[in-house]
C-alpha cells in the first residue's frame, strides 16, 4: 500500500528544514565570529572591525561561493552531516537561486492540490448533509410523509382501471381515509371502482405453535407453513381522487424545477465523458412520458427532457450520468440509486462550480426520508462523485482547459 502524506505534513517538513539551515547558519557565523576576533587580535585590529577582504571571503562561506551560484548548504562540503530525515528534500533545494526558492513547493504540488480536492468533495458533501437534514427536521416535511404514507401504492391493474375512469387522477384514497386526513368526498362524486384481496382468515395463535411443533418432529402430516398468505379472491372497492373532495389543505413538499442557463463548459464535458464512457444522450421529445420525470438512463441511453431549462437539463444529466457510474462502474445496489445518483450530481455541478442545491437538497430528503439513509451512503456517493471529477478534468485537460 502506498503512503500519501497530506499537504499539511509536508509543508510542516520543509518548515522544519528551513529552520534547520537557519540554525546551523546562525551557529557557523558565531563559530567564525570567534575565530575572527582571535586573528584580529593576534593582528593588533580592534575586535569586531574586518578588512574589505575578510568580509568577501566570509560571505560566501555558508551560502556559497558568488553571486547567483546554486543555494547549496556548506554543510554538504564535508561539514556536518545533513539528518536522515531531511536527505530527501536537499535535492530540489540545491536549485539556481532565486528560480528555485525553499518555499516553493514545486515539486509537491500534486501532492496538495489531491488534498485540496478531497476537502473540496468532503466540504460539499457536508453542505449536503446539511441542507437534507435542515429539510428533514422541518415540521411540514414530516407532516407531508405521514400524509403520503396513508396512500397506497396500487397494482398495475389498479393503476390501469384509475387512468381509464380518471384520467387526471393524482392522488386516490377511500373513504374514511380522506376522513382522516380531514377532508370530505363531495357530494354526487362518484368512486372510482378499483379490485381488493380479500386474504384467508388469519389462523389462531395455538393453532400455528401445535404446527411449528409438528414440523420440528417432522410429522408429515404437518401443514407447511406459506411465507405470505395469498389472496382467497378480489372485490371491488371505491376510491375518490384529491380533487373530489374537500377540507383540510394536504400539506405539500416539491423539489422545485431548476431555472435559467447553465455552465456551458461543464455542460460540453458531461456529453463528451457520456460519449468517452459509449452512452448515448438524447433530447428528443417523448410526449407521453410523464412531466414529471426530467431524465432517464437505461442500458447505455441517457434521456433528457428537452423542454426544460439549460440549467435543469445539467442537473438531470449529471443525475442520469450519476446512475451510470454507480450502476455500471461501481455496481452500487439499487436500494438507495436515486439519493446517491443525486447526491452525486450536486456534489459534481458544486466541484465545478454549479449549484443545484435549490432541488437536490429537497430531492435527496424525499427518497432518503430518513437522515441515516443519506449518512449510510456518503461513502459511495463519495466515491463515485470523486470518480466523475476525475474523468470531467480528463476531458478538460484533452479540450485544452484547466481544471484548476
Amino acid at each position: 500500500m502506498t503512503y500519501y502524506r497530506t499537504a499539511q505534513d509536508q509543508v510542516n517538513e520543509v518548515m522544519a528544514f528551513a529552520m534547520f539551515l537557519l540554525f546551523t547558519g546562525f551557529a557557523l557565523e558565531m563559530v567564525r565570529s570567534l575565530a575572527l576576533d582571535e586573528d584580529q587580535g593576534r593582528a593588533g585590529l580592534p575586535k569586531g572591525t574586518r578588512s574589505k577582504d575578510q568580509q568577501m571571503r566570509h560571505l560566501p562561506s555558508v551560502f556559497g561561493r558568488s553571486k547567483g551560484s546554486a543555494l547549496l548548504p556548506r554543510i554538504q562540503d564535508g561539514g556536518e552531516r545533513l539528518p536522515a530525515q531531511y536527505r530527501d528534500l536537499i535535492g530540489w533545494i540545491g536549485r539556481p537561486w532565486p528560480e528555485r526558492s525553499l518555499l516553493a513547493l514545486t515539486d509537491l504540488l500534486p501532492a496538495v492540490i489531491a488534498g485540496e480536492k478531497e476537502r473540496k468533495i468532503d466540504a460539499v458533501l457536508r453542505q449536503l448533509k446539511e441542507g437534507v437534514e435542515g429539510i428533514q427536521q422541518g415540521d411540514n416535511f414530516r407532516a407531508f410523509l405521514v400524509t403520503m404514507s396513508r396512500f397506497h401504492n396500487y397494482s398495475l391493474g389498479n393503476q390501469m382501471l384509475i387512468m381509464l375512469q380518471k384520467p387526471g387522477a393524482t392522488r386516490v384514497a377511500g373513504f374514511n381515509t380522506w376522513k382522516d386526513l380531514g377532508r370530505w368526498v363531495k357530494k354526487g362524486e362518484g368512486g372510482i371502482a378499483i379490485l381488493a384481496p380479500i386474504m384467508p382468515p388469519k389462523r389462531k395463535a395455538d393453532q400455528q405453535n401445535r404446527e411449528k411443533e409438528d414440523a420440528a418432529k417432522g410429522e408429515e402430516e404437518s401443514e407447511p407453513e406459506l411465507a405470505e398468505p395469498r389472496p382467497l379472491t378480489f372485490k371491488v372497492v371505491y376510491v375518490f381522487d384529491v380533487n373530489q373532495t374537500e377540507g383540510k389543505p394536504l400539506p405539500e413538499f416539491e423539489a422545485p424545477v431548476l431555472t435559467g442557463d447553465a455552465n456551458e463548459g461543464l455542460f460540453s464535458d458531461v456529453l463528451a465523458l457520456a460519449r468517452a464512457q459509449e452512452l448515448q444522450v438524447t433530447f428528443d421529445p417523448m410526449p407521453r412520458q410523464d412531466p414529471g420525470v426530467k431524465g432517464f438512463y437505461s442500458g447505455k441511453t441517457i434521456w433528457v427532457r428537452p423542454e426544460e431549462s439549460r440549467a435543469q437539463q445539467l442537473k438531470t444529466l449529471l443525475h442520469e450520468m450519476g446512475h451510470y457510474y454507480t450502476e455500471g462502474v461501481f455496481h452500487i445496489p439499487r436500494s438507495d440509486a436515486e439519493t446517491i445518483a443525486e447526491s452525486v450530481a450536486f456534489t459534481v455541478g458544486a466541484h465545478f462550480g454549479f449549484d443545484s442545491g435549490t432541488r437536490s437538497f429537497p430531492y435527496v430528503a424525499l427518497w432518503s426520508k430518513d437522515k441515516k439513509v443519506l449518512e449510510q451512503n456518503l461513502a459511495a456517493i463519495r466515491r463515485v462523485a470523486a470518480k466523475m471529477i476525475e474523468s470531467l478534468e480528463e476531458v478538460e485537460k484533452k479540450a485544452g482547459r484547466n481544471a484548476w
